[in-house]
């Protein structure tokens, strides 16, 4: 951070251009938080409306990529914790029926072989990877991956169509 504010137009044109730059990477980084795409992206679009109003506070970081990223991630994060949470406490507001311990087996077996697959590294591959998944049409994969990963807007996207 600069440490100063900065005023409104700059902060727009900064914010602009870490979203041409940067949508891919942190959009990637925060999925691979998340787990979660819709999740994601709802987090980099409130990470970078964080950053028009905290950027003209505080002024524009050093590394905007990195202050967007971390937000987002925090936020994925925050959400993720408040949802683990609400299913904990959920079961404690319903009278307790019949155990059902095949299906916790079942879900900790999910759940394993989730953590087993979970092997790319690179967020942004992973990403590719989850924009080119074979149940998808080829189009709709390029569309994706054209606007996921390379963060190309849809009309330009539709216009290359």
């Amino acid at each position: 951070m600069t440490g100063r504010p900065a005023d409104r137009a700059t902060v727009e044109a900064a914010v602009v251009d870490a979203h041409r730059s940067e949508w891919g990477l942190v959009l990637a980084a925060t999925v691979r938080v998340a787990r979660d795409l819709d999740l994601a992206e709802e987090c980099v679009q409130e990470a970078y409306a964080a950053a028009l109003q905290g950027w003209t506070r505080d002024g524009i970081p050093a590394n905007p990529a990195a202050w967007l990223t971390t937000t987002a991630k925090r936020r994925a994060v925050d959400v993720i914790r408040r949802e683990q949470t609400l299913r904990a406490k959920l079961p404690l507001m319903v009278l307790p029926e019949e155990s059902d311990e095949g299906v916790e087996v079942e879900m900790d077996e999910r759940l394993t072989g989730r953590l087993q697959q979970d092997v790319v590294r690179d967020e942004r591959l992973r990403l590719v990877f989850l924009c080119c998944h074979p149940a998808l049409a080829p189009e709709a994969q390029v569309a994706l991956t054209l606007r996921l990963v390379c963060g190309v807007s849809t009309p330009d996207i539709a216009r290359a169509f």
